[in-house]
Parts: structure tokens; C-alpha cells; sequence
């Protein structure tokens, strides 16, 4: 066996396919990491991973006969290399030698030799590391470790998939990209939110807190209502409280009484999200349209008669129903959601988002509500390594991703513009770890008369103060942490019902 034979095991790197094949979310975790041009010696293996890594990506996470063989006959040239290779016998034949709960194994078999190639590749001598007696002991780190003083750059290609850069290299280029193309991130409803965190910018985590049942779903939704059907961004929803019928709800709400999507449809509308739910609408004369009934309280009329006759004398549950119909149309593939309530646990949630990131290409996740590990429930130090596994994958995978978190108990004894990240419950550290951190509470009707907020004004042309509107309710939100700029206390104009949010200016105390 000659040297380049040597440097090679074809064995694993079927494994490693097969295990793929016969599970393809292993994917999702490990793709980063493999690269086929470095990490297959064998051509053969290296065409149906290459093949496997597509199909996932951009046709079917469901591999199957039908689904792979319908694939390779897209591409003459792709098919004819597949019947080359034996097509789908070869990869049954892979699948029943692989053992999904091994790949960790294979994988690093896979980079032993993948990092001993490219160190031949680069001059250096390997006979001695492939004949030593405990080599088949050895892990890629050990073999690393043995020839670092020279190839510590190969390291880290094949290892990490990164390489160290110089920092004081390329910053007049990065001025003048500046002027082409400002460093901003996707606008949002909010034109503090733009000019403070410069929209919502990716390799960024935006943590929002409030108090319990005090609508920080809510105000999540309006946010993800903009992105999707003003902005035309896809995201991600990941939720542990709310359930995907609540959720639904909680959108159309917002849609209907939000001025921002009212102009956008041009359906002038208020509706409360209770009607909505209790199939609720007036009939042109102000006046709740019920169902038929006789005296013993039994329905007299069909659902579809029921249906028809609200549709032909409620204005407003035609406007419903066009508002529901634009939502469909306008947020087709792009809003999509995952109860993960069963099973929150770190490694769970890192996979979904990866597995959102590779497969349908989001880059604007949401995560309603932060919480423990589910292996570290009351257990402040779990929730801040929840926090900084959420911060990694933002930089890592270049995306942008908002929690939600819940407040103190205590905090209601706490003036909304004194908040701080002490009233975060369970962790008050993990303000050290996320990019913003917004603390949101209501403003007592007995304190209106302590505040005044600073707004633009169309009749001076420059800011000036207002009092609080004693018929409309308001939140402060106190900028705890930002990242990008300085810190500010925001007044929102809230109506839970209808799911309304403005932003009316900045807030100060008397």
C-alpha cells in the first residue's frame, strides 16, 4: 500500500454518507464542519455527500429512494455519475453498515485523515504518525499536537473552519463600504429602534423583558408582523408558551388594528382580539349577530347558514376575513413556527435554529420565552449559558435573534424607568452576554402626571414635550443595554385588546 493509500480511510467516509443518508439532520450540526474538498480522499463518496447537502438544503429533509433517485435524474451529467456508482444499491448498502449513534466516532476518524493529507500536501512527513503503534488511538487534536509548530494554518481550516485575521488591515476599505452602503440593519415599525440599534442588524441578540401577562408575545408579534409582510423577510418562531392557534390569533389582531399594515391593505379596521376568538361581529347596525336558536337552546341553523348570513349583513367580518386572505397571500413561506415546548433544552434549540438557517435560509429568529436548560430549571447559571449559546449562534451563522424574557415578581414594586437588568428573573448576568436589553412596564394612571415625553411636533418643526394622554395607556421602555450606541427610556402607546404599539418618543421624569 503506497503512502496516499495510507492517508486514507475509505471504510469511514462511507460510514459517515451512509449515517448521513439514513439520517439527514445530521446536517445540520455537522456541515459546517465537513468540507467535502479537503475531507473525502474517495471521489465516489465525495459525489454523494456533495448530492446529500443539496437535496437537504434545497429540495427534501426525507431521503428516500424516489426522492433521491428523482433528484439525480434532474442533470444528465449528475445522473450518469450516479448509475456509475452503483446509485441507490450503493447507498443501502452504506445505510445498513452505518450506526447513526456512532457518526461522532466516524466524524472524527473523517478529520484525522482529512488533517493528515493536507499536512503531506504541505511537505510534511506523516509515515511516522500513521506507523506509530497507537495511532488508530489517536484523535485529529492529537495529531494536531504533533506537528503544531508547523502547520498550525491547516489546523485551522480543516479543525474549525476559520482563520485568523489581521486587524489592522483593510479599515480605509471598510470607511469607504461604509459610504457605499451603510451598516444598517433591517428597518423596523419603531424609529428609535432604527436610529439606536441601528434596525435590527444580524450577529445581534435583542433581549426584551417584561412582567408576566404584561404582552411581551404581543409586542413580539407586531415585530415579526413587520418583517414578514412589510419587510419580506423570512423568520423563525420558536415557542414554549404560546400555542401555533394562539399565535394565528395574536397575528391577524395585530394586522387588523396596527396602522402600518392598514395602510399597506387599505382595510380601515378595530377589532379585539376576544371577538375574534368568540366569533363576535356586528351587523351593520352596530348590533351582535347571533346564531339561530329555538327555546330549549338548540341551534336552528346550520353553520354554513350561520356563515352565510354573518357574510351577507356584517361589513366587518367581510373586512376580517380580506384582512386573512392578504396575510396568506403576502406571508406565503415566510413566517414559520415550532412549539418547543416538550424539549428546550440547549441542544434542541441550537439544532432548530441551525436547521431554520440551512434549510429554509431565516435569518431573523425569535424565541418566545427565554428560559433554563431544561436540565437547569431554577438555576440562574443554566439560563445564562442558554443566553450565551444564543449569542454564539448569532455571530456564528451571521443571523439576528430576539427573546422575550420574564420579569421579577418584585419588579411591581419597581418605578417603570428604574428597571435594570436585577429585575430579570432567574438571571440578572445575562446581561452581560446579549447585544440590547430592553425592560418594558407599565406607567401607573397615578404617575401620568410625573412624565413628559419628547416627540417631534408638525406645527415647530422640532421636539417638544407632551404630556401623557390620561385616556390612553403607556408603557416605558428602558434601554439597559445597547451595544450600538447610546441608552435611552422609550414610551410606547399600548392597547393589549387590540395588539396596537407606538412608539411616541422619549420619556423623562418631571
Amino acid at each position: 500500500m503506497n503512502i496516499s493509500e495510507q492517508v486514507a480511510n475509505i471504510q469511514n467516509e462511507m460510514l459517515i454518507v451512509g449515517a448521513i443518508y439514513k439520517h439527514p439532520d445530521l446536517l445540520v450540526e455537522y456541515s459546517q464542519y465537513i468540507k467535502s474538498k479537503y475531507d473525502f480522499y474517495d471521489e465516489v463518496t465525495r459525489f454523494f455527500y456533495d448530492n446529500a447537502e443539496i437535496i437537504y438544503k434545497k429540495r427534501s429533509q426525507t431521503f428516500n429512494k424516489a426522492t433521491i433517485t428523482t433528484f439525480m435524474t434532474e442533470d444528465n451529467n449528475r445522473l450518469s455519475l450516479y448509475k456509475k456508482y452503483g446509485g441507490w444499491n450503493t447507498i443501502e448498502s452504506w445505510n445498513k453498515l452505518a450506526i447513526i449513534d456512532d457518526f461522532k466516532n466516524y466524524y472524527e476518524i473523517l478529520k484525522k485523515y482529512s488533517l493528515l493529507r493536507e499536512y503531506q500536501r504541505n511537505g510534511n512527513v506523516v509515515e511516522k504518525i500513521i506507523n506509530h503503534p497507537k495511532f488508530e488511538l489517536f484523535s485529529a487534536t492529537d495529531i494536531y499536537r504533533l506537528v503544531r509548530g508547523k502547520v498550525d494554518r491547516i489546523n485551522t481550516v480543516i479543525l474549525t473552519n476559520e482563520e485568523s485575521e489581521i486587524l489592522n488591515k483593510d479599515i480605509i476599505k471598510m470607511v469607504n463600504g461604509c459610504l457605499e452602503k451603510p451598516n444598517m440593519g433591517l428597518k423596523t415599525p419603531y424609529a428609535m429602534w432604527n436610529d439606536l440599534f441601528r434596525g435590527l442588524l444580524f450577529q445581534t441578540l435583542l433581549v426584551v423583558g417584561m412582567l408576566s401577562n404584561a404582552g411581551k408575545s404581543r409586542f413580539m408579534f407586531k415585530l415579526i408582523a413587520y418583517i414578514t409582510l412589510i419587510m419580506k423577510q423570512k423568520v423563525m418562531v420558536f415557542l414554549n408558551e404560546m400555542t401555533i392557534e394562539q399565535m394565528r390569533f395574536c397575528l391577524l389582531t395585530t394586522v387588523i388594528n396596527n396602522e402600518e399594515f392598514q395602510q399597506a391593505n387599505g382595510i380601515k379596521l378595530s377589532k379585539k382580539e376576544k371577538d375574534i376568538t368568540l366569533g363576535l361581529y356586528k351587523n351593520d347596525n352596530g348590533d351582535y349577530i347571533y346564531r339561530e336558536k329555538n327555546e330549549w337552546d338548540e341551534f336552528t341553523e346550520t353553520i354554513d347558514e350561520y356563515i352565510k348570513r354573518v357574510q351577507e349583513n356584517s361589513s366587518e367580518y367581510r373586512n376580517v376575513i380580506m384582512v386573512s386572505q392578504w396575510i396568506e397571500s403576502e406571508t406565503d413561506g415566510l413566517i414559520y413556527a415550532k412549539d418547543i415546548s416538550t424539549a428546550y433544552d440547549d441542544r434542541s434549540l441550537e439544532f432548530e435554529i441551525r436547521k431554520a438557517n440551512l434549510v429554509h435560509g431565516i435569518r431573523y429568529c425569535f424565541y418566545d420565552t427565554l428560559k433554563d436548560d431544561t436540565k437547569n430549571i431554577g438555576d440562574w447559571s443554566g439560563l445564562k449559558v442558554t443566553t450565551t449559546k444564543l449569542s454564539e449562534l448569532v455571530k456564528q451563522l451571521d443571523i439576528f435573534c430576539y427573546a422575550s424574557i420574564q420579569l421579577t415578581d418584585d419588579t411591581n414594586f419597581v418605578k417603570p424607568d428604574e428597571l435594570s437588568s436585577s429585575n430579570i428573573a432567574n438571571c440578572k448576568q445575562l446581561k452581560h452576554v446579549v447585544d440590547v436589553l430592553l425592560l418594558f412596564k407599565e406607567i401607573k394612571k397615578n404617575e401620568f402626571n410625573k412624565y413628559k415625553y419628547l416627540a417631534s411636533n408638525s406645527d415647530w418643526g422640532e421636539p417638544t414635550l407632551h404630556e401623557l394622554d390620561e385616556n390612553k395607556r403607556y408603557y416605558i421602555a428602558t434601554v439597559d443595554k445597547n451595544r450600538y450606541g447610546s441608552k435611552k427610556r422609550l414610551l410606547y402607546e399600548v392597547n393589549l385588546d387590540r395588539n396596537t404599539w407606538y412608539e411616541v418618543g422619549e420619556v423623562f421624569r418631571k
